[in-house]
């Protein structure tokens, strides 16, 4: 079920982009640099104005989307979890609600959200580098221009929001 962030979630919530932010820079950055979230207050001040929906199986968040205004802030999944189209779900219903043009960064080197965003019809528009932790970041910016529906994904109902 996807539902909207409850305080009641952030223990959950953190603790899995704490442990889904080292795969997302795994090889760029030193696991050991990643400051978790609860501790990290630039990111605690991102969050908190992001508006955030959650994916909810038997009572446990799994996975988490965020929007601040047009921006695609945060889309993490718990690593026990991933490639059960939980993210292109969450993904999907943001695009569903926003019904508007969308954008995001992402690290360059982060091929499964890559394939995903592009799946869903974003697309590429700029290469920068980026910064966190205190390391050079090579990222891409990504649009999804607005009208865009979100493509349907070759695995049936794997698109299709659960409530």
């Amino acid at each position: 079920m996807i539902r909207a962030y409850r305080k009641t979630d952030w223990g959950q919530v953190s603790a899995i982009y704490d442990l889904a932010k080292p795969d997302e820079m795994r090889g760029i950055v030193d696991a050991q640099a990643i400051t978790p979230l609860a501790q990290d207050s630039q990111m605690l001040r991102y969050f908190s104005d992001s508006e955030v929906w959650v994916y909810e199986e038997n009572g446990t968040v799994i996975g988490f989307i965020g929007r601040n205004k047009e921006v695609v802030s945060w889309l993490f999944v718990h690593p026990d979890h991933r490639r059960k189209g939980i993210a292109r779900s969450l993904l999907n219903e943001l695009i569903r609600i926003h019904q508007g043009p969308l954008k995001l960064n992402l690290v360059k080197s982060n091929q499964p959200a890559l394939t995903l965003y592009e799946s869903c019809g974003f697309e590429v528009f700029e290469e920068f580098e980026g910064n966190m932790y205190g390391c050079s970041i090579p990222a891409v910016r990504m649009r999804l221009p607005k009208g865009r529906n979100a493509k349907k994904s070759h695995t049936a109902g794997a698109d299709e929001p659960r409530r």
